[in-house]
């Protein structure tokens, strides 16, 4: 075994290396020493080459002084020769050229996106685009010029964000006159980009789909097959897109509406997203593709496509570094498009969506808008999910709190419907909720109509109403008095709205429970709910309601009714026994209706039906 000479560190390496978290001492000394070893490295660091010690072996010194097998073989020693030959520095020097005319072109448009962005606020937005469209197309005129999509992508994408701030302060001449000009200076764009397509990533393509979206201009109205050249190119380098552009995609698909999506897109997408590893997404990119999953009408996402997305939401939730931790309007945007999808997320990860809500109300700058707590009491409501008592009080106490400039009526209405549904709504919520209606009532009092709320919210009140209404056979004076002056209060705000259209083939029930002799109410009190018919028994007996069933579940979890669906059934268990029949077909006949009923009535009145049949044969009452 050699012997090895030992170098002593100098005091910069040794600060160094303890600093990285290494030893400074290796097998030839310190790290400095050891590359001070290699021929190329010798006049590297002066102070590490004074550290080295002066006295050497023998053995080192008779190594160091052999010849090298090229000496041996009789050439000279490599020294330090010339540059490159010269035949390279032309081609150098032009790529220099370009790449600096590159960045030059890149911070131009950079510095007038940030004047338009300014500009716009202003006085005069018409002015501000007008200015930007002739310096952009004056700069894509040039010879000079050296125009790449990815510049096209930052000009389009500029005048997508400058537009909507510039819109909504133009009157409406300027309006239609700055949306022909707009039009105009894109179709230049897209004409400057056509040739360029085949180097379109998949970046530059969804964010040049994102920017039209924004626009609202479908890029084929203006160049034709530029919407599907930007498809294909998005598809073509698909594996490499992050989490944004797959959103960015999507959205543009959502709010074009394009049809139907030029192709496989939708169908490449979904299949990508089932098995892309979604360690990269972020939370505003989960909740934007499963929002815009949601609003397109042509597609179905599979149970997979969206299991994996919950999952990823649900890792995102639990992280422990603050950027990756969703917003509350991400959450509220998740779990509105899950409940226009009918999916319904983990348990576990709705609770834990939830209680983030409840945790965001109490942080400053983060707190949720009403419209967001709405969507999420919504999605509690549709799914059936088990959340908290503690975590809905707490949204409805936070909704409450806040002023009347941040909130309006629709908000008080839709949020004790929601707990309605959820069973969560108490009478002293609901109070709170009709106070709130009339504080911000004030404004419309002056209105001329019967009432002050719509139809949709009052109907809403009043089956939140109904909720709250104690069993007869279980009241106490105390609790009738105050649902009484509850019902009073909201008779102010406005009448009960009339029942919706009955079902088609609910008169067909009827005349089959008139051919099997039974007292029924054709328009019972339960208003509303879709009831056929109320069978009203003449002793102690409860009524029996027969309703028609809506068979509309949740579609990963086959046995879970919409919410809607089952607070209704729920409220009507209430009135008393529910029968449900599935609706009748459209050429079935009385006698077959009949038939299909007397079993089901018979089991439901314990064997008998006599309770509930008409004791007098002429009767003048007519049914149905």
């Amino acid at each position: 075994m050699s012997k090895v000479t030992v170098i002593r560190p100098c005091k910069s390496c040794l600060f160094r290396c303890l600093q990285g978290g290494h030893s400074p001492f290796t097998r030839y000394g310190c790290r400095a020493s050891r590359r001070l070893r290699q021929p190329w490295n010798r006049v590297a660091d002066s102070k590490c080459q004074g550290q080295q010690s002066e006295q050497q072996k023998p053995s080192q010194m008779k190594r160091n002084s052999q010849p090298t097998p090229q000496q041996e073989a009789g050439q000279p020693k490599r020294t330090a020769g010339p540059k490159r030959p010269s035949h390279y520095t032309g081609h150098q020097k032009q790529r220099r050229s370009n790449w600096d005319q590159v960045k030059q072109t890149g911070e131009y448009i950079k510095v007038h996106k940030k004047q338009l962005l300014e500009s716009v606020r202003g006085p005069q937005p018409d002015l501000a685009l007008q200015s930007f469209y002739r310096d952009m197309s004056s700069l894509c005129a040039r010879p000079d010029a050296f125009i790449g999509p990815s510049h096209l992508n930052a000009i389009i994408g500029s005048t997508a964000k400058a537009w909507a701030p510039a819109w909504a302060r133009l009157d409406q001449q300027k309006q239609q006159q700055a949306r022909h000009e707009m039009h105009a200076f894109l179709t230049k764009m897209w004409q400057q980009l056509q040739p360029l397509l085949p180097d379109v990533g998949e970046w530059a393509a969804a964010n040049l789909l994102w920017s039209s979206a924004k626009l609202g201009v479908d890029p084929d109205a203006l160049v034709p097959g530029m919407t599907g050249s930007l498809a294909h190119q998005f598809m073509a380098d698909m594996d490499a897109a992050a989490g944004q552009g797959f959103a960015n995609v999507l959205v543009a698909c959502a709010k074009l509406q394009l049809s139907p999506c030029h192709g496989g897109l939708l169908k490449a997408i979904l299949n990508r997203l089932a098995t892309a590893d979604m360690s990269t997404f972020e939370p505003q990119s989960v909740a934007n593709i499963l929002h815009s999953l949601a609003t397109i009408p042509a597609v179905a996402p599979s149970v997979a496509v969206l299991d994996v997305l919950c999952q990823r939401f649900g890792v995102l939730l639990k992280s422990r570094q603050a950027v990756e931790l969703p917003t509350a309007q991400n959450i509220a945007n998740t779990v509105w498009a899950l409940s226009k999808l009918k999916h319904a997320p983990s348990d576990e990860l709705a609770m834990s969506m939830v209680g983030r809500m409840v945790a965001l109300c109490h942080v400053p700058r983060q707190q949720p808008t009403p419209q967001a707590i709405s969507n999420v009491l919504l999605a509690c409501a549709e799914l059936g999910l088990p959340v908290k008592q503690a975590d809905t009080d707490g949204l409805a106490s936070f909704l409450l709190s806040l002023g009347r400039q941040h909130m309006n009526r629709q908000h008080c209405t839709n949020t004790a419907w929601r707990l309605a549904v959820l069973g969560h709504l108490r009478q002293a919520q609901l109070e709170l909720l009709l106070d709130k209606i009339c504080a911000l009532s004030v404004r419309h009092r002056e209105q001329s109509g019967p009432s002050l709320l719509n139809e949709a919210d009052l109907r809403q009140l009043y089956q939140a109403l109904d909720w709250l209404q104690p069993p007869q056979n279980a009241r106490t004076q105390q609790q009738g008095k105050a649902w009484l002056n509850l019902k009073g209060r909201l008779g102010s705000l406005g009448t009960r709205p009339d029942p919706a259209e009955p079902h088609p083939r609910a008169q067909l029930v009827r005349l089959a429970l008139t051919q099997l002799s039974l007292r029924f109410k054709a328009t019972p009190a339960i208003s509303g709910y879709r009831t056929a018919a109320v069978l009203e028994p003449t002793g102690d007996e409860a009524p029996i309601v027969v309703s028609l069933e809506s068979k509309i579940y949740l579609n990963n979890k086959r046995s879970r009714l919409i919410g809607s669906e089952g607070f209704r059934q729920r409220l009507l268990r209430r009135k008393g026994k529910l029968v449900l029949i599935t609706p009748p077909r459209a050429r079935a006949g009385v006698q077959e209706v009949a038939e299909y009923l007397k079993p089901m009535l018979t089991a439901t009145a314990r064997g008998s039906l006599d309770a509930y049949r008409i004791q007098c044969k002429h009767i003048s009452a007519v049914h149905g």
